[in-house]
């Protein structure tokens, strides 16, 4: 094999850095990626479904209510050290391994919320 082509790729001080930087990213896409692959087979996908859409019709309907917790929850993780953040992030990773759902249901609250703010915006009502 060439030489060159084993050097490409990431180095692990790399990786270290990257996730260093964006930690809270890598920790939500770990746990989507981890609520995705075990939603089929501790729940079947279509709890997901559901999930998501009853966290849309909260979304769309508790807007406001739903940001004003987002912004605690996330304030709250943001105040904490880093160790605090990262066992936090764990458990949050462990939540999307066993209750999978939730983390739909998690999505769809946000996405309602994203998509009633549009409307609001689009149609000059907020």
């Amino acid at each position: 094999m060439d030489k060159n082509k084993l050097k490409e790729g990431l180095s692990v001080k790399e990786i270290e850095e990257f996730t260093k930087k964006h930690r809270f990213e890598v920790f939500w896409c770990i746990a989507l990626v981890f609520a995705c692959f075990f939603s089929f087979f501790i729940f079947s996908p279509g709890w997901g479904i559901f999930f998501a859409s009853i966290g849309g019709i909260l979304g769309i309907t508790l807007a406001d209510k739903i940001e004003n917790l987002a912004r605690s929850v996330f304030g709250f993780i943001a105040k904490q050290e880093q160790t605090i953040q990262i066992v936090i992030g764990v458990a949050f990773l462990i939540v999307s391994i066993f209750l999978s759902p939730l983390i739909f249901l998690l999505l769809g609250m946000h996405g309602g919320k994203s998509i009633y703010r549009l409307l609001m915006e689009y149609t000059n009502k907020g």
